[in-house]
Parts: C-alpha cells; structure tokens; sequence
C-alpha cells in the first residue's frame, strides 16, 4: 500500500514564478469564463416559454451538475489555494483531503487540527 505523503512545489527562479502564475491566472480566467456560461443557459432556459417546466427543470438540473462537476474539479486543482484563492504562491498537497494549500494555510490548518485530533489524521 502506498503511504499518502504532502508534496510540496516550490520554485526558486522568480521568471519561472511569473510564467507558473501567469499560467494559474490564464487557468482561474478560463474557468470564471466558462462557469459563468453556466447561469447563463439556466437564464435562457427559464426565459424560454416554449418549454414546459419539468423540461426545464431537467435541463437545468443537468446544467447545475456540469457546473458543480467543474466546481470540484477547480477546488482540488492547483491553480489555487483551496483555503484563500491565492494563486502566486508555492503550494503544499495534502493527499487525506484531495487539496492544495498555501504554506501559510496548510501551517495553520495543521496547527487547528491538531489541537482537535491526533497529529497526522488530517494533515501529515
């Protein structure tokens, strides 16, 4: 079985900073761009008098899934700190919670957890 081991990503060159937080802001735009389109179609949907409502209902029921399905995939990338949004730092996963943090966030989650569980359950 393998052990679940945080990983830490640090860069040192600050031109090789610059281009990584480029790159998370170019990712975090795309993602705004096309969660946005999201409510969107839910608007167009329900102006829509053509349709009846379970119709409706069923298409915006599957367009909150796809918008929700992204959500989750965005809130477990690494284009950003799943604790304060911040995108232009170095960033630690931590493997039982499926998430990236800050080194600033992930310190001070570990610090809270162990004061409420064993060390290590949460925050290897």
């Amino acid at each position: 079985m393998k052990k679940k081991e945080k990983r830490l990503i640090t860069l040192k060159d600050p031109r090789l900073r610059i281009i990584r937080t480029e790159l998370r802001n170019l990712l975090f735009t795309a993602f705004e761009v096309h969660h946005s389109r999201y409510f969107e179609e839910m608007k167009l949907i329900d102006q829509d008098t053509a349709l009846s409502f379970a119709e409706k209902e069923k298409k915006t029921q599957k367009i909150y899934q796809e918008s929700e399905k992204l959500m989750q995939s965005f809130g477990r990338s690494v284009v950003h700190c799943s604790l304060c949004g911040r995108r232009d730092l170095d960033f630690v996963y931590n493997p039982v919670l499926n998430a990236w943090y800050c080194e600033a966030c992930y310190t001070f989650n570990q610090q809270c957890q162990h004061k409420l569980h064993p060390p290590g359950v949460y925050y290897p």
